[in-house]
């Protein structure tokens, strides 16, 4: 993962590993109907601490989760929430990149995510930043802006891809 934070405070992650998909915004135990989400695994304390030094007018970092690990020794798991929100004025880009095309998801069809096997994404994340008023506080929460999801595919798909798209 590398990770590089942009003059206007977005995270500009490239080679991340993601987990938790809900591109569809599938309800389940740990989500509401229609809220789109995903993390992103962060891979070291290097980039915790990184993420946790950055904070907004209110003190609040990044919203890093970060689970011990009951092995003595290990690593602790931590990951970064990320929401995707279709119905914001700027609603983020999202690509999907198999071997040498590219296509454009919408909002329609970004639930495809959800069903295949991802190498890796690059995404751009902005913080919203709230003072909570009225609630538990200030806040920062991650809005995925852009992404590109690198699809791993098996030979078979490939075949068929170069089959239907022979010029490419």
């Amino acid at each position: 993962m590398k990770l590089t934070i942009a003059p206007n405070g977005n995270l500009q992650i490239d080679e991340a590993r993601v987990i938790f998909r809900n591109f569809s915004g599938a309800p389940s135990k740990y989500n509401r109907k229609g809220d789109r989400n995903f993390a992103v695994v962060i891979p070291n304390q290097e980039v915790t601490d990184i993420l946790l030094s950055e904070v907004n007018e209110w003190g609040k970092p990044w919203n890093v989760h970060i689970k011990e690990s009951s092995d003595p020794g290990e690593e602790p798991f931590r990951y970064l929430p990320v929401k995707v929100n279709f119905n914001s004025r700027r609603p983020p880009k999202i690509y999907l990149r198999t071997n040498s095309t590219r296509k454009q998801l919408t909002e329609e069809n970004v639930d495809f995510l959800d069903r295949i096997d991802i190498d890796h994404v690059d995404l751009d994340i902005h913080p919203y930043d709230g003072d909570g008023a009225g609630l538990n506080g200030p806040f920062r929460t991650a809005y995925l802006a852009a992404m590109e999801a690198f699809q791993i595919v098996d030979r078979f798909e490939e075949r068929y891809a170069m089959e239907e798209s022979p010029e490419e």
